[in-house]
């Protein structure tokens, strides 16, 4: 038996910047529902909505067809205020604050700043400590989501560069464009979950020279 051989995932054709865009991760919504709804099970339909407000103050309609890096984890926020039961109109909320407190940070949500200081529901803006979403008995929920989640983001300067999804599975724009992969490595997850189906996690460990436990994290992690 063989083992299938690792590809990158595929993706929409790139427009002419796409060297930019590569660097930066790209990801389909069917894609980014995999990956943002792996527990939750967020459907495209929320993504699409999500991202509205992500992108669009407004939240009106808009045309992107593809999703950045920081998209994404601008997305796992809102997933994650959502389980806590926030509102989108008060996730819309935060980014307003946010956004007014340093308008040329493109995607607050994958900003240092947003962890560090907006991760509650409180902000420090120009000096000032600022409430983002309103009193709420659910604030220590908002803060702890988010500070767990501060922990699985790198980053570079002051913008999220990487995202250790788990133990076991990475996602860093400079791999396989964004890929979900095995941590510490440039394997697709896609890979080893296509190897599982025709053989024992042993057997992939020893092709790929991974661990069994490599193996079964990210079998359980991605299942």
């Amino acid at each position: 038996m063989e083992c299938v051989s690792p590809t990158p995932t595929a993706h929409a054709a790139p427009p002419a910047d796409a060297d930019v865009l590569l660097s930066e991760g790209i990801y389909s919504f069917p894609q980014a529902a995999t990956i943002v709804g792996r527990g939750s099970r967020a459907t495209r339909e929320q993504l699409r909505r999500w991202l509205a407000v992500i992108i669009a103050p407004t939240g009106g309609p808009h045309s992107i067809e593809t999703i950045s890096f920081h998209d994404l984890v601008s997305l796992e926020t809102v997933r994650r205020f959502r389980e806590e039961g926030t509102s989108l109109q008060k996730v819309r909320k935060v980014l307003e604050a946010l956004r007014s407190a340093e308008p040329d940070v493109a995607r607050p949500l994958a900003h240092r700043s947003f962890f560090t200081d907006g991760g509650s529901v409180w902000a420090d803006v120009v000096g000032r400590t600022e409430e983002l979403v309103g009193r709420n008995p659910r604030q220590l929920a908002f803060r702890d989501a988010v500070r767990t989640f501060a922990h699985e983001i790198r980053f570079v300067g002051d913008v999220a560069a990487a995202w250790d999804i788990s133990p076991w599975v990475g996602i860093d724009p400079a791999i396989r464009f964004g890929a979900p992969v095995v941590r510490g490595t440039r394997i697709p997850v896609s890979t080893i979950k296509a190897n599982l189906a025709e053989a024992t996690e042993f057997e992939v460990a020893d092709w790929y020279e991974l661990s069994v436990r490599q193996v079964r994290g990210v079998a359980k992690f991605w299942s």
